[in-house]
């Protein structure tokens, strides 16, 4: 296919003028027409195409020249009801995607510019409207990027009011991620203010406004703090958690099939799905858009295969950095999450983000793309999930937490024991080892009935590094059991290990770890090794006690008897 690929473009006009690739949003305007609600808004993670979204409501409900051309031959020109709707109302958009700053007065800087550029865009409208003296004293400040603060908080709610007594048509008000500038106030220390800004501007577009007529606000988040949403007109709000517009964000395995065979990329449906399949928005599961974008982008021109898109862009960094910051994930949920198995947590749709709690931080996880409801069950109004990792690429997300976490923990001391491992230098291991466990473990963590499972998850945590060296696995059926940890080398010349944590209890530490690795031969955990062709092999028994540990170690035979 010779039609060029979209990459990061998000004006539906430009887009569809340039003929360039577009999978079909269009039945979104259906929706949103027949909702019946008078503001909509639809939260979802950061690339999931809500400006593109949004750009194209723009584009559909404003009387612009030749507009009602764009939609031609897409899914919404076969829907008369909605059509009829098409080119009928002037519409506001903005978007404050980029109303990200270290400080409120830059912030504020901005957005007093950027609405005085939206009030000149609409400067023969007003003009006809005739305002009032003081409407038109508001309208020349916010215009010269002089108006006081409380006036740009009523702009957009004047805005309307003077198209309509300039047309006598009601507005169509759009904002696109009206949150990007409350993450940002919250990283860097103005969050009450910019909550307090964005709630008066909200509210003068959106609440008991006799000139709008419709409106959709996205972002990330339902942000909660201080009632920021309170008061709305039979407003509609439709999270990832809720069925409605669910399939208008992200790709659904039918598009991404489609997109695969216009590029001759059907071969790679395997890997795709692997990479960026997994997202769960109501009953739908979803492909990341940006990164399916972004790979057949560079596909389609060199053997390239997959890699993280998404996570790697900087807009995610709130995440990671609360994410690595929070006592809320405990390192055995990371250890779970990161072998493909779920935790069972409340997710709540209200984000108060200098609020963290423990649910706080899951809730983000999950609403923000980085956590997948595998199951969904609503009780009294809760939604209780199993969370998973959705696909590959998230899961380098976790890993690059995890590496951080014990990097920040553990300072300069994870390379030698990783160095003392893979030398087989036991006694040093053991040192670097009990010396990093004094350091980086509390009492609490190794204090319950079984610490063995906090070493074995510290340790999981530390072997992060060696992913590009060995397979790291956990908790798996090999032999007659299921051994704690075995790491197998991508290089099948190299040694493999198999751990196995116990604690001591009756016995000394000494007895104790004999006796992990009398477990480790007896049971033949290696098994699972040696049918990778593995041919050395090191059994480490680890004993612990408090935060006293004890390692034993012997080398095994390449085949059993």
């Amino acid at each position: 296919m010779s039609r060029q690929i979209p990459r990061g473009m998000s004006n539906f006009k430009e887009l569809r003028e340039r003929d360039f690739y577009f999978v079909d949003k269009s039945m979104l305007i259906a929706d949103a027409v027949r909702s019946g609600a008078e503001v909509i808004l639809l939260p979802r993670p950061r690339r999931f195409g809500k400006t593109l979204n949004l750009s194209m409501l723009r584009h559909f409900f404003d009387p612009g020249d030749g507009n009602a051309a764009l939609f031609e031959g897409l899914a919404v020109s076969s829907q008369p009801d909605v059509m009829a709707h098409c080119g009928q109302y002037p519409t506001v958009f903005i978007t404050l995607k980029d109303m990200k700053f270290e400080d409120y007065d830059t912030c504020h800087r901005a957005m007093s510019e950027m609405l005085a550029m939206l009030f000149i865009s609409f400067r023969d409208v007003i003009a006809k409207a005739e305002p009032m003296a003081i409407y038109k004293t508001m309208t020349d400040d916010i215009m010269n990027g002089v108006a006081h603060t409380a006036t740009l908080q009523r702009s957009l709610g004047l805005l309307t009011e003077l198209i309509y007594r300039g047309t006598g048509q009601k507005s169509v008000v759009l904002i696109d991620e009206y949150d990007a500038p409350i993450h940002a106030g919250y990283r860097h220390g103005y969050y009450r203010k910019m909550i307090g800004f964005m709630r008066n501007l909200l509210s003068g577009a959106y609440k008991d406004n006799d000139y709008l007529h419709q409106g959709c606000v996205t972002g990330i988040l339902r942000v909660a703090k201080e009632s920021i949403f309170s008061g709305f007109n039979n407003p509609s709000v439709a999270t990832i958690m809720e069925e409605e517009f669910s399939q208008h964000f992200g790709f659904t395995e039918s598009e991404v099939t489609a997109v695969l065979e216009d590029f001759n990329l059907a071969d790679r449906r395997d890997e795709v799905r692997e990479w960026y399949n997994g997202y769960r928005f109501g009953s739908y599961i979803m492909y990341n858009p940006w990164s399916i974008m972004e790979y057949v982008s560079a596909a389609r021109f060199e053997d390239v295969r997959a890699r993280p898109y998404w996570v790697n862009t900087s807009e995610n960094q709130l995440i990671h950095e609360l994410t690595v910051e929070s006592d809320a994930i405990r390192k055995e949920e990371l250890e779970t999450l990161l072998r493909g198995e779920s935790v069972h947590k409340e997710i709540i749709t209200n984000i108060v983000l200098e609020n963290m709690s423990p649910t706080t931080i899951w809730s983000l996880l999950t609403l923000s793309g980085y956590l997948k409801p595998q199951t969904l069950t609503i009780d009294e109004g809760r939604f209780l999930c199993d969370l998973v990792i959705p696909n590959r690429e998230v899961r380098t997300f976790f890993d690059q937490t995890v590496r951080e976490w014990v990097g920040r923990q553990t300072g300069q001391r994870l390379e030698p024991l990783l160095n003392a491992l893979l030398a087989e230098n036991m006694e040093h291991l053991a040192a670097h080892f009990a010396e990093m466990v004094k350091t980086v473990l509390s009492f609490h963590d190794t204090a319950g009935n079984e610490p063995e499972r906090v070493y074995h998850a510290f340790m999981l945590g530390l072997l992060v590094d060696l992913r590009g060296k060995y397979q790291v696995l956990s908790n798996r059926e090999s032999g007659l059991g299921r051994y704690d940890i075995i790491m197998i080398p991508r290089d099948k010349t190299a040694v493999g290990f198999v751990f196995e944590f116990k604690k001591v209890e009756e016995q000394t530490a000494e007895i104790t770890a004999a006796e992990a690795l009398k477990q480790i031969i007896e049971r033949d955990y290696a098994a699972d090794l040696r049918s990778r062709g593995v041919q050395t092999i090191r059994a480490i028994g680890v004993a612990v006690d408090g935060k006293q540990t004890r390692i034993c170690s012997d080398l095994l035979p390449s085949r059993t008897d």
